[in-house]
């Protein structure tokens, strides 16, 4: 029998894929439901292996514009929809308060589950935490209950990528990560890193979903 663990992955990792790179939000037409349903009953009988949930190439990072962008799209605290209201019954923009947005960015920097405020002692700390990526707070793992060990393990995908020895020595290890020194966010979402292509010699920025089926090698 197929588990729940591998219809989610089947599911969510369709989905991921028919998902726009540009705005990052899934397609849930007849054909994604068709790809999931058809992925679900392959790995039901046997025929493929279920995704791999923890590698890089099905992950994207949500940087702190995307993270606003997102909380004005979706009208945080519905600040758009009273605003309107109040303006189409008195009928006269005069009724728009100074500062009347604010939440919408107030709300993912004071009291956020993201947010960290730094003592800011060492300054080495400030360029750690630059690099910190957490797949904790709002849409991902609520609490540490939920990490599995294999979430916790060393996955191969990281190779580059993540930083496998800084983060936190508790049970958040592998779920709170540093990004490795050079690497970069596109706005796909994806971590890229230089890497030097030996049949060209050229240095080419690569997400994890390029290095798929190819050999990694450290420099002589």
């Amino acid at each position: 029998m197929i588990s729940f663990h591998e219809i989610l992955e089947a599911t969510e990792n369709a989905f991921t894929k028919d998902a726009d790179d540009k705005e990052g939000e899934a397609s849930a037409d007849i054909d994604t439901i068709l790809a999931s349903t058809e992925k679900l009953l392959a790995v039901n009988r046997g025929l493929v292996e279920p995704d791999e949930r923890d590698s890089l190439e099905f992950r994207r990072v949500y940087t702190p514009d995307k993270l606003f962008a997102e909380r004005i799209s979706l009208d945080a605290d519905k600040l758009r929809m009273k605003l309107m209201r109040r303006l189409a019954r008195l009928k006269a923009l005069n009724a728009l308060p100074v500062s009347y947005f604010d939440p919408y960015t107030e709300g993912l920097v004071v009291g956020h589950p993201l947010s960290s405020p730094l003592e800011e002692i060492n300054p080495l700390q400030l360029v750690e935490q630059a690099r910190r990526i957490t797949q904790f707070g709002p849409g991902g793992l609520v609490s540490e209950s939920q990490v599995t060990p294999e979430a916790q393990a060393l996955h191969p995908s990281i190779f580059g990528f993540l930083d496998a020895i800084s983060g936190p020595e508790s049970s958040r290890i592998g779920l709170d990560t540093r990004m490795a020194w050079g690497t970069k966010i596109g706005t796909d979402g994806q971590i890229y890193q230089q890497f030097k292509n030996r049949r060209t010699g050229q240095t080419q920025w690569i997400p994890p979903a390029g290095l798929v089926d190819k050999v990694v090698g450290l420099p002589d």
